[in-house]
Parts: C-alpha cells; sequence; structure tokens
C-alpha cells in the first residue's frame, strides 16, 4: 500500500464517521432533524471501511481488497495469542467489574446474572461484530503502514492520538459520552487498547480476524458486566478498575513483544 494516500483516508474515515454522529449530535441538544436524517448514524460505524475500500480500490484495484479482506480469515494462531484475543476481553472485564464494586463498597446489582450477563455480552459481541469496521482501517491499513517504516512501539503511539481523536465526537453530547464516563477513563483506555491491540495484530501474521474480535469482546461484555457508570449509579471504580487492567496486559504485552525480539 505504498502509494495510498494514508491522511486523506484518515480524513475521508473521520468525515464519513462523524457525519454519522451529527443526527445524534443535533437530537441530544434539541434540534428536529428530518426523520432520514437519522439513518446516518449507521455510517459511525461503517465509516472505517467505506474509507479504506474507496482508498485501497483506487490505488490497489479489486487485488487490494481481496488482500485486506483475506486477512479476516487469518485463523492460525499460537495459544498465547488466542488466550489474549478471546479470553482476556472476558477475564479482564469480569476483574474490573469484581474489584471495582468490591473497592467502592457496592454490591453486585440484582439485573447482572450469569445469564444475563452471557445473552447480552453475546448479543453486543455479535452486533458489533457485524457492523463495526474500526479494526479494517485503524489496525488493517493505518496500523500496517506505519509497520512497514517504524517499529512495534513507535507505530502504536503514532496510531494513538488518530485513533484517540476518531472517537471524540462520542464525548460531546450534553452528558458526555453514554456510558458515563469521562475523557480520562477513555484516553487511558486507548492507550492500552492500541498496544494491545497492536500486540495481537503483529502476533496474529497480520490477522484482521483477531484484533477484530478481542475489540468486540471488549465492547459486549464491557456493557454486559456491571462496569459502565450509567449502569452503576454512576459508580466510576469499575471501569477505573478496568482502565488499570487493560494497562497493565498492555505493559505486559509491550514487555514480551521486547523480549521476543
Amino acid at each position: 500500500m505504498k502509494t495510498l494516500n494514508l491522511p486523506w483516508l484518515i480524513a475521508t474515515v473521520f468525515l464519513i464517521s462523524w457525519l454519522g454522529v451529527t443526527p445524534g449530535l443535533l437530537i441530544a441538544y434539541g434540534v428536529e432533524i428530518p426523520p432520514a436524517l437519522a439513518y446516518l448514524e449507521i455510517l459511525m460505524t461503517l465509516g472505517p471501511i467505506l474509507g479504506a475500500v474507496v482508498f485501497i480500490y483506487a490505488t490497489h484495484g479489486t487485488r487490494g481488497l481481496k488482500d485486506l479482506f483475506r486477512r479476516l480469515l487469518f485463523f492460525r494462531a499460537s495459544l498465547l495469542l488466542a488466550g489474549v484475543a478471546i479470553a482476556a476481553p472476558i477475564i479482564v472485564s469480569f476483574l474490573a467489574a469484581t474489584l471495582g464494586l468490591r473497592i467502592s463498597g457496592a454490591t453486585w446489582p440484582d439485573g447482572f446474572v450469569t445469564s444475563t450477563i452471557l445473552t447480552n455480552g453475546l448479543m453486543i459481541f455479535l452486533v458489533y461484530l457485524i457492523v463495526n469496521t474500526e479494526e479494517i482501517v485503524w489496525r488493517g491499513v493505518v496500523f500496517d503502514r506505519f509497520l512497514q517504516k517504524h517499529g512495534f512501539v513507535k507505530s502504536c503511539l503514532m496510531l494513538m492520538p488518530i485513533w484517540w481523536l476518531f472517537h471524540i465526537p462520542l464525548f460531546l453530547y450534553p452528558e458526555g459520552h453514554q456510558a458515563g464516563y469521562g475523557i480520562l477513563e477513555f484516553t487511558f483506555i486507548v492507550i492500552a487498547q492500541t498496544f494491545v491491540l497492536g500486540w495481537i495484530y503483529v502476533n496474529s501474521n497480520r490477522s484482521l480476524l483477531y484484533v477484530h474480535v478481542h475489540h468486540q469482546l471488549i465492547n459486549g461484555f464491557g456493557q454486559a458486566f456491571p462496569i459502565f457508570p450509567v449502569f452503576i449509579a454512576g459508580n466510576l471504580l469499575p471501569v477505573r478498575t478496568l482502565c488499570l487492567l487493560l494497562v497493565v496486559l498492555a505493559f505486559g504485552l509491550v514487555i514480551h513483544q521486547a523480549v521476543k525480539k
């Protein structure tokens, strides 16, 4: 992808995705919009894949698109990688909820029983698995391009502010992010997950399957467990515990990557 115009790709993905956030923001601030504009919300999750498809096809044609989407089917992985990609999101979410509630002195909410957590977690995971296309562009194209010129750590550091900025419109609602946490917590999540997802991508031979699955498992079980403040009366300790656990995981994987070299 040497001829792909990376800055314009990033700008296009931002434009399409942010357009998808606009209807919700206008409604949140009491601005009446035509009902048809509400359908633009799907662009927030489809913006990354739309931008990637347009730019890759323009520079590499169908061959480039086949190479990109073929990496969604790369499934060979070591036991360690499979554990980090698949098991870690569920384990970390469970520990964040358990430790965060205990430290804060709060009791486990009655509505969060095992069957409900599993059902909601898997349902949200499957929905995001279909509609959330972030990893196609952020790891599959942008991070991949950075890796061609820079090392693992520097590539992660370069992607980090881009990925952070991409989500900022979600914090422009009158009450902030709809999950109830703030920019500080989100920043730590981005820092940690940039390294975690980067490690998964590099160690899976550039597979988009495992970074995509990991990302959506975090989304799914992060909402299924009592972690986000909006579900637990504004309690911030579970989500802050989640941040800490993700940072610890990221640190361990960075060390592993350094030792491996």
